[in-house]
């Protein structure tokens, strides 16, 4: 029997706009689990963010394989990380000073820490949102050279601004970085080898199943990647038209439990094939 695959997002997804997993999307996650469907969540957080949400919503997924920082960063299903990749200091210092020069807020991810240089409203917005405490440094960039590449780098603006400084980055460093959009206000710069579609395509290789087959659900930029790889793709209604022309289905919004309704509807068909 082929092996039946799940990969979530999480934000935008499986969480709503109120950061939050109702009874009947973690019913429709619980069902799929129980059915021995193999489940693995994708997200652009950090890791031990990503695991928070995991732990607080899904208790029963203990051991599954976890995509963090868009693919930075992934962990199999017994916590054994499978890939690792940073941004060459060089780079994320360029990233740094560009920011900066711009006036937009800049934050770093090292040994899946927060880190910034401004007690600000934009990182303390953001370590709310991810349930994870930060750390204020004096410089980014010293910090950077005394210690060891960034997993990430993360810039917070209003869309606007931040519409113009990613054209801007994208023309200056596309072939070097990965440069993706992870909310309207957040974009992130990411080594060149990693997204969430590299990774799945390294899972799909250990754990062996067909990656065009799987049921692959996102909303953002950053999930294009991945929606990209499977003819079973369901973008949210929430996400921008640029997304859903990636993917193969269109589900219902995170607002209107649009992962459990899709899940249901499979289960069902599932049960009269």
């Amino acid at each position: 029997m082929e092996k039946k695959v799940f990969v979530f997002d999480l934000d935008g997804t499986l969480l709503n706009s109120k950061q939050e997993v109702t009874l009947r999307t973690i019913n429709a996650m619980k069902a799929i689990f129980e059915k021995g469907y193999f489940i693995i969540i994708a997200s652009g957080r950090m890791y031990k963010s990503t695991k928070m949400i995991i732990e607080k919503y899904f208790p029963f997924l203990k051991k599954i394989p976890i995509i963090s920082y868009n693919g930075a960063y992934v962990i199999s299903h017994t916590g054994e990380v499978i890939f690792e990749s940073d941004i060459p200091k060089n780079d994320a210092i360029e990233i740094i000073k560009e920011a900066k020069n711009e006036n937009i807020h800049v934050q770093i991810y090292l040994d899946d820490e927060l880190i910034g240089e401004k007690d600000n409203e934009e990182i303390r917005g953001y370590s709310k949102h991810s349930g994870v405490e930060y750390k204020i440094v004096k410089s980014l960039e010293e910090y950077i050279l005394n210690k060891k590449s960034p997993t990430k780098v993360l810039v917070i603006a209003n869309k606007e601004k931040l519409d113009d400084f990613q054209k801007n980055m994208v023309s200056k460093y596309n072939n070097k970085l990965n440069i993706v959009r992870s909310f309207n206000i957040y974009l992130d710069f990411l080594n060149k080898d990693s997204s969430k579609g590299i990774a799945l395509k390294k899972l799909s290789e250990i754990y062996d199943f067909d990656l065009s087959k799987a049921y692959i659900f996102g909303d953002s930029e950053n999930d294009i990647s991945m929606l990209k790889l499977s003819k079973n793709s369901y973008a949210m209604k929430n996400a921008s038209e640029h997304v859903k022309s990636e993917a193969k289905n269109i589900a219902p919004s995170n607002d209107e439990e649009g992962v459990a309704i899709v899940i249901e509807k499979i289960l069902s068909d599932i049960s009269h094939y």
